[in-house]
C-alpha cells in the first residue's frame, strides 16, 4: 500500500476526503499543529505574569477595546 500526502486548505478537507472515498481510497486526515505567532506568545506570557485584566462579562470586554 502506497501513502501519498497532500495538503488541502481547511475548507476543503470534507469535499476532497468525500471525493477519495467515492473512488475507494483510503482516507487519513491529519492535521497540523498550529504555532503561535511572537504577538500570541508575548500575551500568554503576559497572563502568565498576572498583567491580565479580568472583566465581568463580554460586553465589558468588547466596550473596552
Amino acid at each position: 500500500m502506497q501513502t501519498l500526502e497532500i495538503k488541502v486548505p481547511d475548507d476543503k478537507t470534507r469535499l476532497i476526503k468525500g471525493l477519495l472515498k467515492e473512488l475507494g481510497v483510503a482516507v487519513k486526515v491529519k492535521k497540523e499543529k498550529s504555532i503561535p505567532n511572537a504577538d500570541t506568545i508575548a500575551a500568554m506570557n503576559e497572563i502568565k505574569a498576572g498583567k491580565g485584566r479580568k472583566f465581568k462579562n463580554v460586553e465589558d470586554l468588547f466596550n473596552s477595546i
